[in-house]
């Protein structure tokens, strides 16, 4: 896993480090640290590094600062820590400017903080990091394909500060309508396409990242999968999780809508797998309705438990054609709308002020519609029992995509 400066700001060696502007650069991802003090060498600067500045070369000469934090955007730098205390008492209004208008994040660090100190943290914390990121990367797949024994998880964890496992939850956050964004974004080339969703990991991975416990995920095709552990002990609130994972999304990627499917807890480590075919069901519920930006548990989501576990997939589409298919049938040949006009008025439990309202019809025209649906289908469409099975075959509909 990547560090970014969200996480750093988080460990407590480094809890004298200030940000002081450039804010919406915070989940920018941090590869090394340098020290720097002069603009003539932020050639030698590479991306994704954080540089740190004492102002002794400088301190004095506002166009050489302006030089070098310019200098620092433009090699696409991580951001910049500056030593203040001595050379600065703070850092100066005009690079706090510039800092915010390209969301590149400055810090100060007391004077009295050792910098070697610093460099060692921030560098141990990346090199620890890239260590564990391919076993980690690559445990939770190896979980859910059986591949992975109780004793091997619960030693390999251990080293990285689970004493317990009393409870695991799978999570899937998935980018909505993908090649749409894509599309819409001018993303064409697989190198950039791989650089996207690598970040959209990152991302997730931030969001709930925790000091003491690495991060479990894998990412799989648009969406990012990851482990919850004992989320009680944690006293996690998982609503509030779901919505801050959301917004560093959508501070990281601009114009993107996320759906995000809940498994249930277990408490036995087998059912870690059952927990993630919950929430692969429980996406496609979401997928299947045409829903964006929406969670979902797997506990909510009603009939569809009971379809997703109907394999006869010949059965499914057998039903759906003696209910909604004959609708669809029709409205093929005769340029209708009848079968979502339908499923609507089921929707509204078969208020026709509801369902005028929602369709944007005249009542009298959606009086006159229902009955020639009632014509088609040649069923009594005042019947509980009618609509339950029409409701049932949309259901069927949506969710295999007939």
């Amino acid at each position: 896993m990547e560090i970014t400066f969200d996480q750093l700001i988080n460990l407590p060696e480094l809890k004298d480090l200030k940000l002081v502007s450039g804010k919406k650069g915070i989940f920018r991802r941090v590869k090394w640290v340098h020290i720097m003090e002069t603009p003539d060498i932020v050639s030698y600067a590479q991306s994704d590094e954080v540089i740190i500045l004492t102002g002794v070369a400088i301190f004095d000469d506002k166009d050489g600062f302006v030089e070098l934090i310019k200098g620092l955007i433009k090699k696409d730098a991580a951001g910049l820590i500056v030593n203040v205390g001595k050379y600065f008492s703070k850092v100066p209004d005009y690079i706090k400017k510039i800092s915010d208008e390209n969301n590149f994040p400055v810090f100060e660090i007391p004077w009295k903080i050792s910098l070697s100190e610093v460099t060692k943290v921030i560098c141990n914390h990346i090199v620890k990091a890239y260590l564990e990121e391919l076993p980690y990367e690559n445990l939770l797949k190896n979980i859910i394909s059986d591949k992975v024994t109780y004793e091997d998880f619960t030693k390999r964890l251990s080293d990285s500060g689970y004493t317990s496992f009393k409870s695991f939850r799978i999570i899937i956050v998935s980018m909505d309508r993908f090649q749409e964004y894509l599309y819409s974004k001018n993303i064409k080339d697989e190198q950039s396409i791989f650089h996207m969703k690598s970040s959209f990991l990152r991302c997730v991975n931030s969001s709930i990242w925790d000091a003491k416990f690495q991060p479990i995920s894998f990412l799989e095709d648009e969406s990012v999968v990851f482990l919850m552990i004992n989320e009680k002990d944690k006293l996690i609130n998982l609503e509030k999780l779901l919505e801050f994972i959301r917004e560093n999304g959508k501070k990281n990627f601009l114009d993107i809508n996320l759906s995000i499917a809940v498994g249930n807890a277990y408490t036995r480590f087998f059912e870690i797998k059952t927990s993630y075919l919950e929430a692969l069901k429980t996406l496609k519920v979401i997928k299947s309705e045409g829903s964006i930006d929406k969670n979902m548990f797997y506990s909510n989501i009603g009939a569809y438990k009971l379809l997703s576990e109907i394999k006869n997939v010949t059965l499914l589409k057998e039903y759906y054609d003696e209910t909604v298919g004959i609708l669809e049938q029709y409205d093929a040949q005769n340029d209708t709308d009848f079968t979502h006009i339908f499923y609507v008025f089921i929707e509204k439990n078969g208020n026709y002020i509801q369902t005028s309202k929602k369709l944007y019809l005249h009542r009298n025209t959606l009086m006159y519609k229902i009955n020639k649906i009632q014509e088609i289908l040649k069923k009594d469409l005042t019947d509980t029992k009618v609509k339950f099975e029409f409701y049932l075959g949309y259901l069927i509909k949506n969710f295999n995509n007939f």
